[in-house]
């Protein structure tokens, strides 16, 4: 498996982060980056932006998770992405974390608790749009769908503590969401949801 200390050694270091594909005469690892050249290299394909405006929102959307929702799971989850890091990286991972964060992982994390209801919260704009439609791209998902799916993959993997409470209606909707791809929340073990009391 790849790990985080095994990326900068790939591409003559040129990267410091994955996803990264190879086109042979040509790497890139930014995921917006990835999909406008898939775009542009398969017209005869079916695009991944269905027009000029879709790409733009899913720019916006992109920046949305960067800055805003990561901002408040990386302060929840950073002791459990250490812990589910293989065991080569977990002391590049800490070591970058607490200096980036100016204290311990334990002390970052102490009061989870209290700040998972802010996180919770900061989802709602995606609950009032899935209302009213099955996913943020209408009745299919788009690829501001895929972007969030994967961010929930990514906290249901590692968390040991669920980001969402049991009758929320994100998990329908990464059910759904994964669904579409062929996956399931079970099969991949997803930490999702609090259990029902």
């Amino acid at each position: 498996m790849l790990g985080l200390t095994d990326i900068p050694k790939l591409f003559d270091g040129r990267f410091a982060t994955a996803p990264i594909i190879d086109f042979g005469d040509r790497q890139m690892n930014e995921s917006l980056a990835i999909a406008d050249h898939l775009d542009a290299a398969y017209p005869d394909r079916p695009a991944i932006f269905a027009c000029a405006a879709e790409r733009a929102m899913v720019g916006f959307f992109d920046r949305w998770l960067l800055q805003l929702i990561l901002t408040h799971v990386l302060p929840i989850y950073m002791l459990d992405a250490h812990d589910g890091s293989t065991l080569k990286d977990r002391s590049y991972y800490r070591q970058s974390r607490e200096a980036f964060f100016g204290r311990t992982m334990e002390a970052i994390v102490a009061d989870r608790d209290e700040r998972l209801p802010e996180l919770r919260r900061a989802f709602d704009p995606v609950r009032e749009t899935i209302a009213g439609q099955a996913f943020l791209g209408g009745q299919e998902p788009n690829f501001a769908d895929m972007c969030l799916l994967g961010l929930f993959i990514f906290i249901g993997t590692i968390a040991t503590l669920p980001p969402l409470v049991a009758d929320d209606p994100l998990i329908g909707y990464v059910e759904r969401g994964l669904a579409a791809f062929g996956a399931e929340t079970v099969s991949l073990s997803l930490n999702l949801g609090e259990k029902a009391a």
